[in-house]
């Protein structure tokens, strides 16, 4: 049947097709899109440890200059009496304790906790200064606290750089990504068109295909049922034909008695006529 033909021949094997081609891309959009996620993934992670970075940077420079500024403070108005000034013990004391405190600050620190070899260097060279020191040396340790920001600042400006590469690095991939999975989209979106219209053309076509088997069904049927009336209408006509034949019979039986008693009659009468008898 031509109907069936379709069926087997074109729209089966389509929707085959169609369904392994919609597999395959809905499976390649899935992988895409887990590679956006996880790229996402790990710039949010990227983003999260380099804020943390900053922070310890600026948490590090913040206790260097804490440091600087108290031992200013410790030497303020001295320096303009005497090359020589009195670091008094008790101010000695407050910027070991403010260095002491920022080494357990460090433990903290996930990235940078290099930070505090340089706070105890720091603290060892304040622990080294003299009851009475020259300007030179007070100038030399406020050097130091500038030397030490300056490399956290060109630490941080390093950080800083290796980020916006990573954030380009980031939108440049991202970027692909994303019109990698937008043209898979499309195609997939083609695909399932393609395989919804061919499911369309096949239920379309199993319906027709249905309803013609059922015509024939139907036919078939009133075939069968018109074969029977014709069997039987053929069976009760050869029984009234042998009815009627039997009716012949009895009738042509009857006239040919019929006929034999009018001959026997004539001849009888013929030879009475011949013997004079009056009729």
């Amino acid at each position: 049947m031509q109907l069936e033909a379709k069926l087997e021949g074109a729209l089966y094997p389509q929707r085959s097709i169609f369904q392994g081609l919609v597999a395959s891309k809905s499976k390649e959009v899935a992988t895409i899109q887990k590679d956006i996620d996880n790229l996402d993934a790990t710039r949010a992670e990227e983003k999260e440890e380099f804020e943390e970075k900053v922070a310890e940077h600026n948490e590090a420079a913040q206790i260097i200059t804490e440091a600087r500024r108290m031992f200013e403070g410790l030497v303020e108005g001295f320096l303009q009496k005497s090359s020589k000034v009195t670091l008094k013990k008790e101010g000695l004391s407050l910027i070991q304790k403010h260095l002491h405190d920022a080494q357990h600050r460090v433990h903290k620190f996930k990235h940078r906790k290099s930070y505090g070899s340089l706070f105890k260097i720091f603290a060892t060279i304040t622990n080294g200064a003299q009851a009475v020191a020259d300007q030179n040396g007070v100038q030399r340790i406020i050097d130091l606290a500038n030397a030490l920001l300056e490399k956290i600042q060109d630490s941080l400006d390093l950080e800083r750089s290796a980020e916006d590469a990573r954030i380009a690095a980031y939108k440049k991939a991202r970027k692909l990504l994303t019109i990698t999975i937008q043209n898979a989209q499309t195609v997939l979106a083609n695909l399932q068109v393609e395989l919804a219209s061919t499911e369309d053309a096949i239920e379309r076509t199993e319906t027709a295909l249905e309803n013609t088997q059922q015509r024939i069904a139907n036919l078939s049927e009133e075939r069968a049922d018109r074969w029977n009336v014709c069997e039987q209408a053929a069976a009760d006509y050869a029984n009234e034909r042998e009815t009627r034949d039997a009716d012949r019979q009895t009738i042509s039986q009857c006239l040919g008695i019929v006929n034999a008693q009018l001959r026997t009659l004539r001849e009888q009468l013929a030879l009475r006529l011949a013997a004079g008898d009056q009729i």
